[in-house]
């Protein structure tokens, strides 16, 4: 048995109904449990979907669902009072939709999801587009690209707005960013940066506690291997400030670290090795529990499902975007709650004390060389500042030469004045080999300072 690595979206309404949609083959299987007839029917949705899909529910217990087909079209499915409508949203065989995203925000239908750019496959834009109850309206959110794989975007969405979390690969890294909805005047505010690690990362997921505390989960390459981490944020003036960094896993291939908030227990889930693996919080963040195996991932075929509920009392314990569990027909979810069937895995503290400790002396000499190099800067510009008053200086005095040059009647009086112009020149040339100087200097100084900053992964 083993973990199925495809797409799956899992839907429950107030009423306990479920709704599965599963990708296979081009296909969509849509599985769907009525609580009142305690009855499962499953059979073939679209027959022409590509790998882009995704479905929401909103608060009427209207189903949404949103796929781009084989032809390039985007289409818009909704289930009301039992009935499916179909609404193409447009374009063509050339379309390349990448992380389709489909959610319900304020009894809204929104969507983001981004394209390849025309010049390069490296390049995405995002883009977003909601329904006002009149017509489609269309945002560009931002430009952005990849290192190596594109990895998929997450929207947390709270009461008073929504947020996009993405990858960005500026300034010689890949980084987490997030960016923020501006509801009252319709725009995307300005990106913030995130993370600041060095180290290539994987996958994504993000949660949003009180007073916008932000949680972030990835995986991190380390010495060949992926490790879990997990950071947390708080914002002041448009910028976030880390206020926790934890290596949560021992190295190994962990991979779709997963958030769950079970009352007081916030959960990060992953896979490792074909199997699911998970540790606890319960004072935010600051202390994590010991790590557990959930044993019944040994022996099932389970999957990493998307999850969306209308159900108030499954919101009022639960905090969640994706979660692992098993498949039709039983649909059940594992890695957080009692620990009645689990093994405890040690943390090789060594290891993680090792990539801590790799990654905090990264920090210390990138902060050195910035002070070196910032105070090298500042020396060299004090002496360009000095040599440029001195040139201003010799520029006033040939021009006053040059003036009694032109007044002076007798002869001597003027080679006098020449005398003293070229005394003033010379010394302008010298002047000007020192300007010269100190730009070389600089520019040495800039090549040798991007050389120190290479590290390990560079």
């Amino acid at each position: 048995m083993s973990f199925a690595n495809q797409r799956n979206v899992l839907i429950h309404d107030r009423l306990g109904n479920l709704y599965n949609f599963q990708w296979h083959k081009e296909k969509i299987i849509y599985t769907h449990f009525d609580k009142y007839l305690k009855e499962y029917t499953s059979d073939v949705f679209v027959d022409d979907c590509t790998l882009e899909y995704d479905a929401a529910i909103d608060e009427e217990n209207n189903v949404y669902f949103a796929y781009q087909r084989k032809d390039g079209n985007l289409v818009l499915m909704s289930l009301e009072n039992g009935f499916w409508h179909e609404n193409i949203l447009g374009g063509d065989h050339t379309l390349n939709i990448l992380n389709l995203n489909l959610f319900i925000y304020k009894q809204k239908v929104h969507m983001i999801y981004c394209i390849p750019a025309n010049e390069s496959d490296m390049c995405y834009r995002i883009y977003h587009h909601y329904y006002n109850d009149q017509e489609w309206k269309t945002f560009v959110v931002q430009d952005i690209k990849r290192k190596n794989l594109l990895n998929s975007f997450q929207i947390i969405q709270r009461e008073e707005t929504f947020v996009l979390g993405f990858y960005d690969f500026l300034k010689e890294h890949e980084q987490i960013y997030i960016k923020e909805f501006d509801l009252e005047n319709e725009q995307w505010k300005n990106a913030i940066e995130v993370t600041s690690s060095p180290n290539d990362k994987l996958y994504l997921d993000m949660f949003m506690g009180k007073n916008r505390i932000l949680h972030v989960t990835y995986s991190e390459y380390f010495q060949g291997n992926l490790v879990v981490k997990y950071e947390k944020y708080k914002f002041e003036n448009g910028k976030a400030k880390r206020l926790i960094e934890k290596i949560l896993s021992n190295p190994s291939n962990c991979s779709y670290a997963t958030f769950v908030k079970q009352d007081e227990k916030l959960w990060v889930i992953w896979t490792e090795y074909e199997q699911v693996v998970s540790c606890f919080t319960k004072d935010n963040g600051k202390t994590w529990s010991e790590l557990y195996l959930w044993k019944e991932s040994k022996t099932i075929d389970f999957f990493r499902y998307k999850f969306n509920t209308n159900a108030q009392e499954i919101k009022a314990g639960y905090e969640l975007n994706y979660t692992f569990g098993r498949g039709y027909p039983e649909f059940s979810f594992i890695g957080f709650g009692p620990l009645e069937n689990v093994d405890r895995i040690p943390l090789k503290m060594e290891s993680n004390k090792k990539l801590e400790d790799m990654t905090r002396k990264k920090k210390v000499n990138d902060k050195e060389i910035k002070t070196k190099e910032i105070k090298s800067k500042e020396k060299e510009n004090k002496r360009g500042n000095i040599l440029e008053k001195e040139w201003r200086v010799l520029e006033k005095r040939i021009k006053v030469l040059e003036e009694k040059l032109n007044h002076a009647e007798k002869i001597d009086e003027k080679f006098k004045i020449i005398e003293a112009l070229g005394n003033q020149i010379e010394t302008m040339e010298e002047k000007l080999k020192r300007f010269e100087e100190v730009e070389e200097t600089v520019k040495h100084m800039d090549e040798y300072l991007k050389r120190k900053r290479r590290g390990l992964f560079r």
